[in-house]
């Protein structure tokens, strides 16, 4: 009994010594070391969800580039239509023309304000329409490739310009590049924008 009544006492004594607040304390982080040994593996099992879906966003445009690529290759119309939003290219164009609308197109170069020019004076408000084509965006796509070859081999870069928005610089070092921007709509990432 003496023992147990001195126990009692050092136990009290060491509950006054301690305030109250090192006790609360000290019951939150027992509790918070509780809930992460049984979190922690479903944390985990989240956090590899969450790496391996933000990798996966990030190869999706360089997916669809290999399918366009393939489709050009392989002469796959349908896939090409589908892949390539030909309003939004020939509206993106529009807006460049129009100083008074802002742009994603950076810069022109000379040979394609010359193209915009001639097809002006050949259609006249038609030309957007009438030279935007999908046999136009094979041309463009593989203008600096072999025969029968895409543009997957003279691909410079890509880049998100946003979450939507997707930049790729295509062409050999030594010439003016095509630049293509894939934008994500609810059909997938489509060509939106391509100009040189």
């Amino acid at each position: 009994m003496p023992a147990t009544s001195a126990r009692m006492r050092a136990h009290e004594k060491a509950v006054f010594l301690v305030p109250a607040i090192a006790r609360a304390r000290h019951q939150v982080l027992v509790a918070f070391h509780r809930w992460w040994r049984r979190a922690r593996r479903p944390a985990r099992r989240l956090l590899l969800l969450g790496l391996a879906l933000v990798i996966l966003y990030g190869l999706w445009p360089y997916t669809t580039l290999w399918s366009l690529h393939r489709a050009l290759v392989q002469g796959d119309a349908a896939t090409l239509e589908r892949l390539v939003d030909l309003d939004a290219i020939r509206d993106e164009l529009a807006r460049r023309l129009n100083k008074e609308r802002a742009s994603a197109i950076d810069g022109l170069s000379d040979d394609f304000i010359g193209w915009l020019e001639s097809g002006v004076r050949q259609h006249g408000v038609q030309a957007l329409e009438r030279g935007v084509t999908l046999d136009w965006v094979r041309a463009q796509l593989t203008a600096s490739t072999l025969p029968g070859e895409g543009f997957a081999s003279l691909l410079a870069d890509g880049f998100f310009e946003s979450p939507r928005d997707f930049r790729a610089r295509i062409g050999p070092r030594n010439a003016e590049p095509v630049i293509l921007r894939l934008h994500l709509d609810r059909r997938g990432w489509r060509v939106s924008t391509l100009y040189y």
